[in-house]
Order: C-alpha cells, then structure tokens, then sequence
C-alpha cells in the first residue's frame, strides 16, 4: 500500500491482496490520519493516493452526504467513528457528491486494528461504489409503488363499476317484478302505468348500456385502438343539441349553463365529441357547488376552441396531471363515478391530433380548454401502437 513499508514476509502477502482487491481500501493510523491507500481506492473515489495520505477522512474532497440526502459531517466517517469508539462500522451507505455535481453511492466498512499490547494501531476501512445498485432498488421501489398503486386504483375501479351497473340494473328488476307482480295477481294494469313504468324500463337499460359502452371503450382505449368515424361536425351546433337533449335534467337540478357559441366546423367524430363535451359538463355539474356552468365555443385559426368553465371547488395545482388518468376523481368523497370521465375526454381529444389544458383554483373554480385541429393531424391519422 502507498506509504508503507512492510517490513515483513507476511505482511507484504497481505499487501499484494489488498493492492489486487476490487474494493477500495484505507488504513487510518491511531490518530486518525490517513497512512496508506490502494489502487481501487485511487479508482473509487478518483483522487490519487498523494492527495489523500496525511488526511482524517477520504471524504474530504467532496460534499458527503447521508442516505437520505442531507449532509454528513467529516467527523461521522465509518473510520473516524471506528477510532472513537472501538466499534466496527459495517454496510454504512454515504454519498459523494463531487464538485462537478455528479452523485455517486458508497458503502463502508471499517474495523479497528490492535497492536500486540491490546492497544489501537488505527482503523482500516473498505468501500465500494454502489451508484448502479442503489438506482437500481429506488427504480424498483418506484416501480413497485407505482404497481401497487394501479392495482389499488383497480380494485377501487372493480367496486365501483359493480356499484354503477348494480343500480340500474336493481331499478330494472322491480320495475319488471311489480308488473309481473300486477299481471300475475289478475290486477291488471292501466296504460299510463304500463307506460311509465316501461319508460322506466328503457331508460335504466339504456344506461346500462352506456355504461357498457364505456367499460369496452375503456379497453379499447387502453390499448390505443380508438376508432374515428370522421365527418362535418359544426362543434357549436353540436353543444346545443346535447344541452337541449338534457335541458329536462338540468331544470330539475336547478343548475344554470350558459352557452357562448359561434360555428366551428372541422372533420370530426361526431359521437366522440358528444363524449367529450358531455363528460366535461358532467364534470362541471358535479364539482361547480350548483353555481352556473359557461360554455365556450371559438374558432382559434386552424382550431376550435371549447372550454367549460365552473365555479366551483376547483383542483388544486399538485392533482391537474392526475385527474386525467384512469380511476382517479378530481375529489373524493361522496360523488360517484367510475373515475374515467377526464380520462376519456384526453384520450378521444389526444386522438384528434388535440390538446386538453386545466387552469384552476381551489374554491372558485375551474376551466377546461379542449383544442382540437379543423382537419386531421399527421399524429392524428397515425394510430396509437398498444402495449
């Protein structure tokens, strides 16, 4: 080792092994400075020998850090520590961060060395550079945690479309159970209340069907296969159709929208947008605390523009990338939904070479600003690979 001369056989064996070992190696005398290195040593921590003999720490160089990244002083080193306290300091993780900013991770091991009388001769440490290993189990960790997280969001999605088809589908059997009820107790039913009760009927089958529409179109998605069956869709026009379709409902929650359109027409899938226009509503509606919603239609140069604004509970910064994915909510609590409507909106938007933005405020509202190309996109024709 540098700066030392062995003056024994033996000891020089053991000189050559330490000199040959891939782990770097350090020998600290009883006063905790620094009396020999080997090449590895040199190699690990890029400083040569030179530089290092005479010091208390091999960390003295750089900027150590602890494991959770905060700074470590030079007096904690495995070594110095070793020396202070008679005991071997074994698998300590430090981190170098070196004066060109780059960060390199490595584990130290030092033991006590005595002398023949029982006294302390020095400490000698080894090391080795885990950098690759260290990124390699945070890679894992994250990777674990984000599984996990699918997984959670999965079995919370399974619930709640359990829940959404459940409901109809409950409403439906009572419906047809009251008649058969009617028809076999030799009552009779009147035409209105076969009426009713038959509109009734369609109207939960009709949402289950949509709602099955929706789980296959979640598939479909997933996957990037989103068929577009293009044509003249005047996107203004198309608002007010699908306002007037729910003007009944939106009486009877006393909820006002309010609609600003000029025509816009591009070459678009006219049921897709009705998805797109309808969920950001519904979202509206859902999250606006019953305060009047605004809709926004504009041609912007080779785009249109639709944006629907509430004021409402807004989102707060940290969740506007989330509420996009699937099975995630804009809040939680007691609103229901299968967490798939913003997801859905980007995802037919995305496929029409468009772009959906978010500028909100916690407690007094939100905006959401759809652009979309008046003609076919390269990316937009080019369709989505699947996993």
């Amino acid at each position: 080792m540098s700066g030392l001369q062995p003056p024994h056989p033996m000891e020089l064996h053991y000189q050559l092994v330490v000199q040959g070992m891939e782990e770097g190696v350090v020998f600290h005398d009883q006063d905790g400075v620094i009396r020999a290195t080997n090449p590895s040593a040199e190699r690990i921590l890029r400083v040569p020998a030179d530089a290092l003999l005479g010091r208390r720490s091999v960390l003295e160089r750089c900027e150590p850090l602890q494991e959770d990244g905060s700074p470590l002083s030079l007096e904690c080193c495995p070594a110095l520590v070793c020396l202070r306290t008679g005991q071997s300091e074994r698998g300590r993780v430090i981190g170098l961060r070196r004066a060109d900013g780059e960060l390199s991770w490595l584990s130290f091991t030092s033991h006590l060395l005595l002398r023949a009388d029982g006294g302390r001769a020095g400490v000698v440490t080894s090391f080795r550079d885990i950098t690759v290993l260290r990124d390699r189990e945070t890679q894992s960790k994250l990777r674990y945690e984000e599984v996990s997280h699918t997984v959670r969001l999965h079995d919370a999605f399974l619930a709640t479309a359990a829940h959404e088809l459940r409901t109809p589908l409950t409403a439906l059997r009572l419906q047809v159970q009251n008649l058969l009820h009617r028809v076999n107790s030799g009552a009779g039913v009147a035409v209105e209340v076969l009426t009713t009760k038959l509109q009734a009927a369609v109207r939960q089958t009709e949402r289950l069907n949509a709602l099955i529409d929706l789980l296959l179109d979640v598939s479909r998605m997933t996957v990037g296969r989103i068929e577009l069956k293009r044509t003249s869709v005047d996107l203004a026009e198309l608002a007010r159709d699908l306002l007037a379709r729910h003007a009944d409902e939106l009486t009877a929650g006393g909820i006002e929208v309010r609609l600003d359109a000029k025509p816009v027409t591009g070459d678009w899938d006219v049921a897709r947008l009705e998805q797109v226009v309808g969920n950001l509503l519904s979202n509206a509606l859902k999250y606006g605390n019953r305060k009047p919603v605004h809709i926004k239609v504009r041609r912007e140069g080779a785009s249109a523009l639709l944006a629907v604004t509430d004021t409402g509970l807004g989102v707060p910064a940290s969740d506007h990338r989330r509420i996009f994915e699937r099975f995630e909510r804009a809040h939680s609590g007691t609103q229901t939904g299968l967490g798939l409507g913003l997801w859905v909106v980007r995802e037919i938007v995305a496929a029409h070479g468009g772009s959906i933005e978010l500028a909100s405020v916690p407690n007094e509202g939100s905006t959401f600003t759809v652009r979309l190309p008046l003609a076919p996109t390269l990316e937009a024709v080019v369709p989505k690979e699947g996993p």
